[in-house]
């Protein structure tokens, strides 16, 4: 009767046709949960209060790139959170790989809002703004693209990691057609947004592109197109379906 009522309250979630392993909320995804929030939390508290006109314009202001970090780290977060969902593992593996996944995190948020803010003044001409973050050249913007890129980068590849472990356990997880397939996906498509964000890095860097080389974190959609073209699983969703 209880797994019954959690199938139907399953049913109402974002991923209704993976069977959830993960019931219970474990203690490594509770610490991880809090570093993501104190992540989330670095973002805002660098905001301050509004006092007048200027200040308030300012404030909402920043709501942009303060948006775009919050949007990444979410982003983070939804991974995280729909990989233990689906299947519960925390072994020793897991648990140094996701040990590796929150301190990028967390090396990332730190100075996320930092470079969000003085790329977003730098490329929208706020001059005073932008050179009193440091930030007075195509090259200096690009250098933080390349951080941030690293970073994404990082935190794929561990995602990447974490699914091909999950493959090695699918006989003992018991994972169905659809499941083993749309898990396969996902270590496609996280290995393909590592090397997208690789490579921007790499043009961020040292191309003349400089922070424009940013665009290319747009081509993420390439790698869950590849990876659904490598590992069909639609035909079997709807086979799993009907079952």
């Amino acid at each position: 009767m209880i797994r019954g009522a959690l199938d139907d309250f399953k049913g109402l979630d974002h991923d209704p046709d993976f069977r959830w392993r993960g019931t219970n909320v474990t203690r490594i995804e509770n610490l991880s949960d809090i570093v993501f929030a104190i992540a989330l939390g670095m973002l805002i508290t660098g905001v301050d209060a509004p006092r007048d006109i200027a200040g308030l314009r300012q404030f909402l202001w920043n709501v942009f790139p303060t948006a775009l970090g919050f949007a990444v780290l979410l982003g983070l977060w939804h991974g995280h959170y729909t990989f233990f969902r689906r299947y519960g593992v925390a072994d020793k593996t897991i648990i140094f790989l996701n040990a590796i996944l929150i301190f990028v995190v967390l090396f990332m948020a730190y100075p996320l809002r930092f470079a969000f803010d003085s790329l977003f003044a730098f490329m929208t001409g706020d001059i005073d703004r932008s050179v009193g973050m440091g930030v007075m050249s195509l090259k200096i913007a690009g250098e933080f693209v390349a951080f941030f890129s690293l970073g994404y980068a990082i935190a794929f590849l561990i995602f990447a990691l974490m699914y091909g472990h999950i493959l090695k356990k699918a006989e003992l997880l018991a994972l169905n057609g659809f499941e083993l397939a749309l898990t396969q996906q996902m270590r496609a498509t996280r290995y393909g947004q590592c090397a997208i964000a690789l490579f921007t890095a790499v043009m961020a860097y040292w191309s003349p592109l400089y922070p424009l080389a940013g665009i290319f974190h747009t081509f993420f959609f390439l790698a869950y197109w590849y990876a659904e073209k490598r590992y069909p699983s639609k035909h079997l969703m709807v086979a799993h379906s009907d079952s």
